[in-house]
């Protein structure tokens, strides 16, 4: 197993695991050691990663030690282990999509984006826990159960991509491929203390994968415990693939290997705390502004401003295309009502009232937002907003009852997260100041489509003007499971 330098590996950032790497200082062989070993410790009581093969993981790491030894590194991810939503297409795995449905499907091959972290010299040989469908806030599902989070293991880690957030978290290698349809990395990032990305819809290419069940709303999207490990991987899915279309309007041009260090121009930041009467959280809200004004001392221009975008108009878009996309996918199972969870039938149900009448002009109104929030940034650079409405909330709940002393409905926690999705912008969500509770709290910068080099620039601005790291490692050392006294 891992020699005593290595054991603390999984709480190493890519950057450094990747110099180790190059200085032959620690093998590959050694990470997968240091990863089974925090696998065998950590999952029983998180329960993040739903599939893992050792034989393939030391397998890729032999061979990625081979190619150190002869010089011949595929690129900086060589032989660095990255987890893998189950809602992705990963060849020799199964992809359940947390569904009975699914629940022996095995793709035939991997989606251009893991096909691209292959190719780069990535160990893939973990998949991660998702809700069914990759539909809900929460983590859970018939077949795999509950995620808990490392920070309090009686709360969610949210959702859909909870899997993957809880598995950084805890130090289960510190690269993950998840996916965000409404929210569904940044928010769970938030609540795990971790980065997760949005891309601009057709920065990585997919081509291979489910149907979709909210229009073009969910793209493949990395998390990592910092802003430079996010952005490595990030970059080495994204590019042109003439299979996606959408990937085209993006060109040949290469993203930097690293993100440059030059002093941002002054920016525009347009900053919300709220919205209307929608109840948000006081410690995040109060640890969003003192954020806010990081960039203000840095010479930035920040401004208050009201909300560019109509919540109602966002979450009935959002109601009708994932029911009617979800209606579409289980009604071709002809024991689909046996097999799923109560409340994916509902969802469901109600999908097959959808008109084709109100699907169409549904789409209709996706367009005319996306053309209002791209003349919206003609007057700023940055949107800077709360991750999320609230803060994590007990396992077996689908969200949380209450914000802020009120009682809520379901989408709640959800009111700065899924207007992203529906203009197809970059966001990235990156941790601030922590709560009262000391839980963790997530800032999310969104830009104007097509500046994810720039949303990556300005949150690593941040992040070097107050680091998070340190006190990740701090926290998430027990695994103790606590008496919560949290109750939201």
């Amino acid at each position: 197993m891992a020699n005593a330098q290595s054991s603390a590996l999984g709480k190493r950032s890519a950057v450094e695991l990747s110099d180790l790497l190059v200085r032959r200082e620690v093998s590959a062989v050694e990470l997968v050691d240091d990863f089974l070993e925090s696998y065998e410790r950590l999952n029983p009581q998180l329960n993040a990663i739903v599939a893992i093969d050792p034989q393939v993981a030391y397998s890729q790491a032999r061979d990625s030690d081979s190619r150190t030894a002869r010089g011949q590194r595929l690129g900086p991810l060589d032989g660095i282990p990255v987890t893998v939503k189950d809602n992705i297409f990963l060849a020799g795995f199964r992809a359940t999509w947390g569904s009975k449905l699914y629940a022996d499907f095995t793709p035939p091959s991997d989606d251009v984006g893991i096909a691209r972290l292959r190719a780069n010299g990535t160990n893939l040989f973990a998949k991660t826990n998702t809700p069914e469908f990759a539909l809900a806030a929460y983590t859970d599902n018939l077949l795999f159960g509950a995620t808990r989070n490392p920070w309090d293991l009686q709360l969610t880690p949210g959702g859909s991509s909870g899997g993957a957030v809880s598995a950084l978290a805890a130090g289960l290698g510190s690269l993950a491929v998840g996916t965000d349809a409404g929210g569904s990395i940044r928010r769970p990032s938030c609540y795990s203390g971790v980065v997760g990305f949005r891309p601009s819809t057709g920065r990585i290419p997919k081509v291979f994968g489910f149907p979709a069940v909210a229009h073009d709303f969910q793209v493949v999207a990395p998390a990592a415990r910092t802003v430079d490990d996010t952005y490595s991987l990030f970059r080495a899915m994204a590019g042109p693939d003439r299979r996606d279309q959408a990937s085209l309007c993006f060109g040949e041009a290469l993203l930097p290997e690293n993100l440059p260090h030059t002093v941002l121009p002054r920016s525009r930041i347009h900053c919300l705390f709220g919205i209307s009467e929608a109840p948000v959280d006081r410690d995040i809200r109060a640890s969003v502004q003192a954020a806010a004004q990081t960039f203000a001392s840095l010479g930035h221009f920040v401004e208050e401003v009201q909300t560019p975008y109509d919540l109602s108009e966002v979450e009935r878009i959002w109601s009708t295309l994932s029911t009617a996309g979800l209606a579409r996918i289980v009604t071709s199972h002809s024991n689909w009502r046996s097999l799923v969870h109560p409340g994916i039938k509902t969802l469901a149900e109600r999908g097959m009232s959808v008109s084709i009448e109100d699907y169409i002009n549904t789409l209709d109104s996706v367009q005319q937002l996306r053309s209002r929030i791209a003349m919206y940034f003609e007057t700023a650079d940055f949107l800077l907003m709360p991750t999320s409405a609230s803060l994590p909330w007990l396992i077996g709940e689908p969200c949380p009852s209450q914000i802020d002393g009120r009682d809520v409905g379901p989408r709640a926690a959800a009111i700065f997260a899924t207007f992203v999705n529906a203009a197809a912008l970059p966001a990235i969500s990156i941790p601030v100041g922590p709560s009262s509770n000391g839980l963790p709290i997530g800032m999310q910068i969104v830009g104007p489509f097509g500046s994810d080099l720039a949303v990556f620039r300005l949150a690593k601005l941040f992040e070097e003007a107050s680091p998070w790291i340190d006190r990740f490692h701090d926290t998430v050392t027990s695994t103790e499971i606590k008496t919560s006294s949290l109750r939201r």
